[in-house]
């Protein structure tokens, strides 16, 4: 009889251990490492006109969405503009959270262009490499573009006889970090075409690459006059490029004198001509005679 209650004993005691090994958690599972990583802005912008500081802030957000302590070093990285802190490390307890500021920084005058940021994370129990998680996240980083022109006269000076026709030549340069449409106009044309003028632009908009210079042609007919006689004046071209860029009113300008002297005939019908020589001729002639 003692014998048939020890065994039952035994096999009793050996069924609750294995019960209790079942259902005993394993380290592992009291352990497990969740977290988030996410930045407040999925855009930051910089300025990196002259004069501008070429920086961009956002910020990096890391919350423990499990029960036990954990580490988190992170490690971030974007080709061409440079990112700080590039690398660092926070510990968080069960529930806890963390921001951290994130800037990028491009030089002055950088090209225009997008770059996208990725950030790395790796989390794990706190002092050890156990369950370890990567996570990730990552900005885009737009740098912006900006508009710099500037344009010169290739003759700022010129002296052209009356009823001339000819091309005066300026040229524009893009000083902005990308391509720039640029709108030419001659901002006296009114007062010019008054004064017997007669002017026409090669083109209204040109296309020029950043560090590029664009040639712009201006044809010109200087007056006649109504009357034969002696022209002897000073009157300026003023030539303006504008870029075309959204947001932006860069414009700049450029004058280009003419002297307009010598002997003019009226009109422009070539046969009118012909009979105002004949009659100078023939006055010269009596002249002569007499």
């Amino acid at each position: 009889m003692t014998t048939k209650i020890s065994k039952a004993v035994i096999l009793a005691t050996l069924m609750l251990g294995t019960t209790l090994l079942m259902f005993t958690p394993t380290a592992d599972a009291q352990a497990v490492v969740a977290y988030s990583v996410s930045f407040t802005d999925g855009t930051v912008y910089l300025d990196v006109r002259p004069g501008a500081s070429g920086v961009g802030c956002t910020e990096m957000l890391i919350n423990n969405e499990g029960q036990g302590s954990i580490d988190v070093d992170v490690q971030i990285s974007g080709g061409g503009v440079t990112i700080s802190p590039g690398a660092f490390s926070v510990t968080l307890g069960s529930g806890g959270s963390i921001t951290v500021p994130i800037c990028a920084l491009a030089l002055t005058q950088s090209s225009y262009k997008n770059v996208q940021v990725i950030a790395l994370a790796s989390g794990r129990e706190t002092n050890s490499q156990l369950n370890q998680v990567n996570k990730n996240a990552g900005f885009a980083v737009i740098i912006e573009q900006y508009a710099r022109l500037s344009v010169q006269a290739a003759q700022p000076f010129q002296r052209v006889g009356p009823g001339k026709e000819f091309y005066l030549t300026f040229t524009a340069v893009n000083n902005g970090n990308y391509q720039d449409t640029i709108a030419v106009e001659v901002l006296n044309l009114k007062d010019l075409e008054e004064s017997g003028f007669v002017i026409a632009l090669a083109a209204q908009q040109y296309l020029i690459d950043s560090k590029g210079e664009q040639p712009v042609q201006v044809s010109i007919s200087t007056p006649r006059g109504t009357v034969i006689g002696w022209s002897n004046e000073y009157h300026t071209i003023i030539m303006q490029v504008a870029t075309t860029l959204q947001g932006e009113t860069e414009a700049r300008s450029v004058t280009a004198t003419l002297w307009i002297r010598g002997v003019f005939l009226p009109g422009f019908d070539p046969l009118f001509t012909i009979f105002a020589l004949a009659i100078v001729a023939s006055a010269l002639s009596r002249s002569r005679r007499d």
